[in-house]
C-alpha cells in the first residue's frame, strides 16, 4: 500500500512548544527532507501548474478534481465515504475447533476490512499531500479544499485549521496515517478473543472499546461499583474498527505510538507493527506485559496473515 509522505517546506514560521522535543524533532527532519518511505508521490519541482492540478484527482471523489467541488457537496461526500464501507457482522468463530482453522478464518474476514479503512486513510492523506502542495507553493487553496480541510481537522481532533503553521501539517500527517494490518489484527484477536468473546458477538466490538454514555453499549460483568463506562456496540464490524484507528490516530494516550509511526516514515522505512506496539502500553492495564503479548501474537500469527494476504491478493487477480 502506498502512504503518501509529504515534505514541508522551509518559507512557513515555525512557532515550536518549548520542551516538545517531539515535536520539534519531528519538525527538524521533516524540513531537512530526509529520506522518504516507498511512494508513488509527484514531487513538484517548480510551482503546479493548471495542467498538472487537474490531472492529480481529489481522492474522496474519484475522477474530480477538488477545486471542482461546491461546499455544499463536500459534506455529502465525506457521509458517502461512511456509507460505502462493508457492513457484514460478525461471523460465529465459536464452530471452529481446530485453532489453525480459527485463526486463518478469523484473518481472512478481518483483513479486507482492516485494508478498506486503511484505504480510507491513505486516501485521505493523499488529498491533505495535494493540499499542502498548494500550500508550500503558496499557491490560493480553493474553498471546497479549504472546508474539506475543516472537516478533516475536526474528525482528527485538531483545534485549528491554520495551514500557514508548520506545526499544523506535523500534527495532521501525524494523525491521519494508516494502522499496521499485523497490529490491528493481533489486537483484535487479543481483546475478541478472536472473534468469540460476548461483545464481539453481540456488540461488533474487536477491541474492547469503552463508551461513557448510559445505554451507549454493553455494561461488563466485572465493571468495578460506581464506574460508568460500558464496552462499546456498533452496528458493523467496520465500524468497530474505524472507531478504533481513530481512537490510536486521535487519543492523546496514542501519541508516542504516532510519534513512532512517524519517524519511521522520516526514515524511510515502512511503519512495522511490533515498533508501534510500544505505544499502546496503556491501551491495557496490563501495561508492558500487554505490550509484549501484542509482539508475541505478531510474531507467532505473522505466517498465518501472510498466507491470507498472499490468497487475498490471489484471488484478487484471479
Amino acid at each position: 500500500m502506498v502512504i503518501f509522505e509529504p515534505k514541508l517546506i522551509t518559507g512557513m514560521k515555525m512557532k515550536l512548544i518549548p520542551n516538545n522535543w517531539a515535536l520539534c524533532i519531528g519538525v527538524v527532519l521533516l524540513l531537512a527532507g530526509g529520506p522518504l518511505a516507498e511512494t508513488a508521490q509527484e514531487e513538484f519541482q517548480s510551482p503546479p501548474t493548471a495542467g498538472n492540478l487537474r490531472a492529480r484527482d481529489a481522492v474522496a471523489a474519484p475522477q474530480m478534481r477538488a477545486g471542482d467541488l461546491q461546499p455544499g457537496q463536500i459534506q455529502g461526500m465525506m457521509a458517502r465515504t461512511q456509507s460505502e464501507r462493508p457492513s457484514a457482522s460478525l461471523p460465529d468463530f465459536r464452530v471452529f475447533r481446530d485453532v489453525s482453522t480459527k485463526k486463518s478464518r478469523f484473518f481472512d474476514y478481518l483483513l479486507p476490512l482492516v485494508q478498506a479503512e486503511n484505504v480510507r486513510l491513505t486516501a485521505i492523506r493523499k488529498r491533505l499531500s495535494y493540499i499542502y502542495d498548494h500550500v508550500r507553493w503558496h499557491r490560493q487553496i480553493d474553498e471546497a479544499d479549504q472546508q474539506w480541510l475543516a472537516l478533516v481537522s475536526q474528525e482528527f481532533r485538531l483545534p485549528t485549521t491554520d495551514s500557514s503553521r508548520t506545526e499544523f501539517w506535523v500534527s495532521i500527517f501525524q494523525r491521519v496515517d494508516a494502522v499496521p494490518e499485523e497490529l490491528a489484527l493481533a489486537q483484535a484477536a487479543n481483546e475478541s478473543a478472536w472473534g468469540t468473546s460476548r461483545f464481539a458477538r453481540e456488540g461488533n466490538n474487536l477491541f474492547g472499546q469503552w463508551c461513557f454514555r448510559q445505554g451507549c453499549g454493553m455494561v461488563p460483568a466485572g465493571r468495578p461499583a460506581g464506574a460508568t463506562y460500558e464496552v462499546a456496540r456498533y452496528e458493523s464490524v467496520s465500524e468497530s474498527i474505524g472507531s478504533y484507528m481513530h481512537n490510536l490516530n486521535t487519543g492523546r494516550t496514542y501519541q508516542l505510538l504516532r510519534e513512532i509511526r512517524s519517524r519511521m516514515r522520516i526514515e524511510g522505512q515502512a511503519p512495522d507493527a511490533t515498533e508501534l506496539a510500544a505505544g499502546l502500553r496503556d491501551y491495557s492495564e496490563r501495561g508492558i506485559e500487554y505490550v509484549n503479548e501484542l509482539r508475541a501474537m505478531i510474531r507467532h500469527n505473522s505466517g498465518v496473515i501472510d498466507e491470507v494476504r498472499q490468497r487475498g491478493e490471489s484471488e484478487g487477480n484471479g
